[in-house]
């Protein structure tokens, strides 16, 4: 499944809601798809981070990111999100904007349930931000 939106990043707080929002919103369905594909833990998985197009927003469920071998941070967290739900926790998405050459670009995170941050995209592979 994969699932494209178009969010304008000017404005950087409703975008950051959005992006969250839509996360939380596909959590439960990509829980059901780790379930019903046995797809193996992320960090386990030989999954690496890959940077997509920076105003592409397009969110693809666990399985699908496995077969392609890699995830940009939106699929990562949202992957790492469904696998904590079903192991009974609740993380959230936090959003924070990085500088890059062509300006401001949003990045996703999670927060874990006892308040720590965890970056999927940088456990990953991702360079520059750590």
């Amino acid at each position: 499944m994969l699932v494209v939106f178009e969010i304008d990043t000017k404005d950087q707080e409703r975008a950051a809601l959005l992006l969250c929002a839509l996360t939380e919103l596909l959590v439960p369905e990509a829980s059901r798809s780790l379930k019903k594909a046995s797809v193996p833990p992320l960090y386990k998985s030989g999954v690496k981070y890959e940077k997509q197009n920076p105003r592409a927003c397009a969110f693809r469920m666990p399985p699908d990111v496995l077969k392609r071998k890699a995830g940009d941070c939106k699929q990562l967290v949202l992957w790492r999100m469904a696998e904590l739900a079903n192991a009974g926790e609740k993380a959230t998405p936090r959003v924070i904007w990085l500088n890059n050459k062509t300006g401001l670009q949003a990045h996703i995170l999670l927060r874990r349930a006892d308040g720590n941050l965890e970056d999927p995209s940088v456990i990953l592979g991702m360079k520059g931000r750590r």
